[in-house]
C-alpha cells in the first residue's frame, strides 16, 4: 500500500491568505468567537498528512481557538462545519448580513425591533427564510424581527460545529433527528 509523502511546510502565498481572511471577514471562523486582533491559518487537512496550501484547505482561527483545537478541547469535526458555513454564507451574504444573523441569534428568544426603512438590511435573510418579519403592535412603522425555526437551527448547528445538526438544518435527506441528539 503506497502512502502519500508528507509535504514540508512553506510560507503561504499572500493571495491564499487574503482569500481565507476575506472568506472569514478578517475574523476568527468560530462563530462564538469571531476575534479580530490576530489570526492564524489552520490547515484543515494537515500538511504532514498531505494537505495542501490552497484556500479550500485553510481556515482563519484566532490563536486561542487554534490552540483549543490542537489541544482537543474543540472537536476537529467542528472545523469542517465552520468552513462549510463560511463558504456558503460568504457566497450568499455580505459580512454585515452575516453579523445581523449572529446578532439575532444572540438576542433569541427576544426579538429585534426595526423601523420600516431598516428592514432593507435584513432583506436577504428574510428572502432566504432565515428571519421573519412580524408587524409590531405599535403600528405599521415598526416591525419585529426574529429568526425562523430554519434560521435558528442553522445558526445553532454552525455555533455547535455539528455536521449532523447542520445537515438536518439544511434539510438533507440523510440527516435524521437521532443523529443530532447527544
Amino acid at each position: 500500500m503506497a502512502t502519500r509523502k508528507a509535504q514540508e511546510r512553506k510560507r503561504l502565498p499572500l493571495s491564499v491568505v487574503t482569500t481565507v481572511l476575506t472568506e472569514s471577514g478578517y475574523r476568527c471562523a468560530v462563530p462564538t468567537c469571531r476575534g479580530i486582533l490576530a489570526l492564524d491559518m489552520h490547515h484543515i487537512w494537515q500538511v504532514s498528512a498531505g494537505g495542501g496550501d490552497e484556500a479550500a484547505n485553510l481556515i482563519a482561527l484566532c490563536p486561542t481557538c487554534h490552540a483549543l483545537l490542537h489541544r482537543g478541547t474543540m472537536a476537529a469535526d467542528s472545523i469542517y462545519v465552520y468552513k462549510a458555513m463560511l463558504v456558503a454564507l460568504s457566497n450568499a451574504f455580505d459580512f454585515g448580513t452575516i453579523d445581523l444573523l449572529l446578532l439575532l441569534r444572540k438576542l433569541a428568544p427576544e426579538y429585534f425591533l426595526v423601523s420600516s426603512d431598516g428592514l432593507i438590511q435584513f432583506a436577504r435573510l428574510v428572502s432566504a427564510g432565515l428571519v421573519q418579519v412580524v408587524p409590531h403592535k405599535g403600528g405599521r412603522f415598526y416591525h419585529r424581527l426574529n429568526l425562523t425555526d430554519k434560521g435558528a437551527h442553522l445558526v445553532a448547528a454552525w455555533e455547535a460545529g455539528d455536521r449532523s445538526r447542520l445537515a438536518q438544518a439544511l434539510g438533507e435527506p440523510s440527516a435524521s433527528p437521532a443523529d443530532s441528539e447527544a
